[in-house]
C-alpha cells in the first residue's frame, strides 16, 4: 500500500511539472505574439512612410485616396503601395491557382523600417549589392532570377499564400507577419524561431489558367 501511494504521488508530481511547463510555454508564446502584433500595428500607423490607417477607418478619412493597410486577424497585415496607380484595375488579378513571378526582399521585422542588417532573403540586385558591401558572400546562394510561384501549390509561407490573392500584376506589396504566419517555432536559416517578418514584393507577372 505504501509503495502504491508513493508511485501515485510520483505520477502526480510528474504530471504537475509537465502541466506547468506547457502553461509556461503557452504564456511565453502568447507574450511574444501579442508583442509582435502591437509592434506591427504601431509601426504601420505611426512610423511607416506614408503613415497608414486600418482599412476599417477608410470611411472616416478625409483623404480621397487614403493609404491604408488590410488585416487578417491579428497576425497578417498587407499594404499595397500601388493601389491607386493608373490602369491598375485593368491588370490581371492574383487568385488561387495563379502563377506569378515576383522580385522580393524579406526581412526580420524589428518594429522599425526594414534595413539591410535584417535582410535574410532577396532576389533584387541592388539589395544583393548592399549585402556584398557588408561582407556577405552571395556568389553561390543568391540569384536575381524572378521567383515563380503558384498560389495554393508552391511551398511558401502561410502569410504570403493568404495575402497575395487579390493583388494585381505590377503591384508593390508589403506583407507583415507574426511568427504564427511565418516560420512558427522553427529556426530557419538566418531567421530565429518565433520571428515576425516582412516581405516586400513586386509582382512582375500574373498568369491565370
Amino acid at each position: 500500500m505504501y509503495m502504491r501511494t508513493k508511485r501515485n504521488i510520483a505520477f502526480w508530481v510528474v504530471a504537475l511539472v509537465a502541466t506547468l511547463f506547457v502553461v509556461s510555454c503557452s504564456n511565453d508564446t502568447d507574450t511574444v505574439l501579442t508583442s509582435q502584433q502591437t509592434s506591427i500595428s504601431n509601426y504601420l500607423t505611426k512610423s511607416h512612410s506614408p503613415k497608414l490607417i486600418p482599412e476599417s477607418e477608410i470611411s472616416s478619412s478625409l483623404d480621397n485616396e487614403p493609404e491604408y493597410y488590410e488585416q487578417w486577424g491579428l497576425d497578417l497585415y498587407r499594404y499595397i503601395a500601388t493601389r491607386y496607380a493608373e490602369g491598375r484595375d485593368e491588370k490581371p488579378t492574383v487568385d488561387w491557382g495563379s502563377t506569378i513571378t515576383i522580385s522580393y526582399s524579406a526581412y526580420i521585422f524589428t518594429g522599425s523600417k526594414p534595413s539591410t542588417s535584417n535582410l535574410y532573403a532577396t532576389n533584387e540586385e541592388d539589395k544583393i549589392e548592399e549585402l556584398k558591401k557588408l561582407g556577405l558572400n552571395t556568389s553561390y546562394e543568391w540569384t536575381t532570377d524572378p521567383l515563380e510561384l503558384t498560389i495554393g501549390e508552391s511551398a511558401i509561407l502561410k502569410g504570403l499564400e493568404e495575402a497575395l490573392p487579390e493583388c494585381k500584376e505590377g503591384d508593390t506589396v508589403e506583407i507583415y507577419m507574426t511568427f504564427t504566419k511565418a516560420n512558427g517555432n522553427n529556426y530557419v536559416g538566418m531567421v530565429p524561431a518565433k520571428s515576425a517578418v516582412v516581405w516586400i514584393i513586386n509582382i512582375l507577372s500574373v498568369t491565370n489558367n
